[in-house]
């Protein structure tokens, strides 16, 4: 086990029949992160659970073979491609690969090389006299590779690894370069649809094409030595493995996980994009479950956009989550043919034109231990021998699951719902803005807003977002999701 982290680190391990506690300190050395090796010896199958105070990035060796292993190292700001890299100290090369059209200088302590563009260069590692991890800069953006053979035998790694595209910086995009070295070992890559549909075409030194859709998701292809480029000529993105000889250990992603699409412009307002998802738009219910389950269309997503931030170019600039939210829907005897009344994200709403949605009101006390947690049910049911449409009730609500999705610090939130009713939720919200001074003077000025911290009406035109102003100041934002389950039936005297 090698553990990596930039701070002093505690790690526990526990393996089911004891829990040990390991330190790692820094060395004093400028330029150099904190490095923790520890081996482990299992006689029989077992789970080793591993926690450390510091953030780290862990690397398992499952075979100590100096010719076994290869894995690709990310930037400090989360993708493959970027400038500064915290390296681990393990003994082997270290490949440098600039995608760039301009040279790159890379420099550690004590050291450095330069690459050239559209060139991949190695390093034996870790550098000489460096006593933990080696912190990398770099003048532009590259891609880190560690593989265990040293002395010039990096080429006969075996090993297999995901290759980030070049487009992206991710594990998924429309453009890799493949850079073969002359290898003793057989070298392929798998490319597998990070979508529904693509066409690709793999030109240079390995030439193949072809068409991906439905049931055939992926395709071997053999490399040659020398320099190859897979495009994506049509459709969605593609994730592409390195293969190198016949050993080889990796994470396994789920196939909906990190569907990565490069934008490639810069805008103020809004950009529309096409999602590597087939389009459920106008279909039914059944074709919408039925998508769900196949994974043709997600039922929810994160979506993470990446972009400059300061020196960095894939820097995570804004998160995304998008979920469907159930359903209570009444219908009843009317003159008006199909009348129902349906509940959704804290609106109501029928299907009579002339009726105006309007939002629920929320609870009063959300008080009590842990978390807060409230919620509005809907409860008024006719009975029988009713005359307004609210009868006696018997009540049971079951909070039968709560998911938190995430927690982290942020300066701005938004939230929106899809129409009819968002813009009434969004509008109801805000309902504390009447207080502010500078909203009446300046209104949908959100940045002339000093006296007011909440919710706050998107002043976007054609939006049903509410912005969440923090006047400057970061919050801790956690977001949950939870599912109750309501049982009510009508109370009999």
């Amino acid at each position: 086990l090698h553990l990596i982290s930039e701070d002093a680190n505690q790690i526990e391990l526990n393996d089911g029949a004891s829990t040990t506690t390991h330190y790692a300190l820094p060395s004093g050395q400028n330029q150099v992160g904190v490095a923790f090796t520890h081996t482990i010896v299992q006689q029989t199958a077992g789970v080793v659970h591993i926690s450390s105070s510091d953030a780290s990035r862990l690397i398992v060796q499952t075979s100590l073979e100096s010719d076994q292993g290869i894995t690709p190292i990310p930037s400090t700001d989360g993708q493959f491609l970027g400038h500064a890299f915290i390296a681990p100290s393990l003994e082997g090369e270290m490949v440098f690969t600039n995608p760039g059209t301009t040279s790159v200088t890379v420099t550690w302590r004590g050291g450095g090389i330069s690459v050239a563009p559209n060139q991949s260069l190695g390093f034996d590692w870790p550098p000489a006299g460096s006593s933990g991890a080696p912190i990398v800069e770099a003048e532009g953006d590259v891609f880190m590779t560690w593989r265990s053979a040293t002395s010039g035998q990096g080429a006969n790694t075996s090993g297999m690894f995901v290759l980030a595209a070049d487009d992206t910086g991710a594990r998924t995009g429309q453009h890799h370069t493949f850079h073969i070295d002359d290898s003793t070992e057989p070298q392929s890559v798998q490319i597998m649809r990070a979508g529904q549909l693509v066409e690709y075409n793999l030109t240079g030194a390995s030439q193949a094409s072809g068409t991906m859709f439905d049931d055939d998701g992926m395709a071997l292809l053999n490399l040659s030595s020398g320099t190859s480029t897979l495009l994506v000529t049509e459709g969605h993105t593609l994730r592409a493995t390195r293969i190198s000889g016949a050993h080889g250990l990796q994470h396994i992603q789920h196939d909906g996980e990190e569907r990565c699409l490069t934008i490639g412009v810069e805008a103020s307002g809004w950009i529309a994009m096409s999602l590597p998802w087939t389009t459920m738009s106008g279909r039914g219910e059944i074709d919408v479950k039925n998508a769900w389950r196949t994974g043709a269309h997600p039922s929810s997503m994160q979506i993470t956009l990446i972009g400059g931030n300061g020196q960095s170019t894939h820097a995570t600039i804004g998160t995304v989550w998008g979920f469907h939210l159930s359903r209570l829907a009444y219908g009843f005897s009317s003159s008006i043919m199909g009348m129902e009344v349906a509940y959704s994200g804290g609106a109501v709403l029928t299907n009579h034109p002339e009726f105006e949605a309007f939002v629920v009101v929320p609870p009063s006390d959300r008080g009590g231990p842990g978390p807060r947690f409230a919620a509005t049910v809907p409860a008024l049911h006719p009975t029988a021998d009713s005359t307004t449409g609210a009868g006696a009730m018997h009540l049971d609500i079951e909070l039968v699951d709560r998911s938190s999705l995430a927690s982290t610090i942020a300066y701005e939130i938004r939230r929106g719902w899809s129409e009819p009713y968002g813009t009434a939720i969004a509008t109801a919200s805000a309902d504390g803005l009447e207080s502010s001074e500078d909203w009446t003077i300046y209104p949908g000025r959100i940045d002339l807003l000093t006296d007011y911290v909440g919710w706050v009406p998107d002043p976007s035109y054609g939006t049903s977002e509410a912005v969440w102003h923090t006047n400057g100041e970061p919050i801790q934002f956690t977001l949950q999701m939870s599912s109750l389950d309501v049982h009510m039936t009508e109370a009999i005297s």
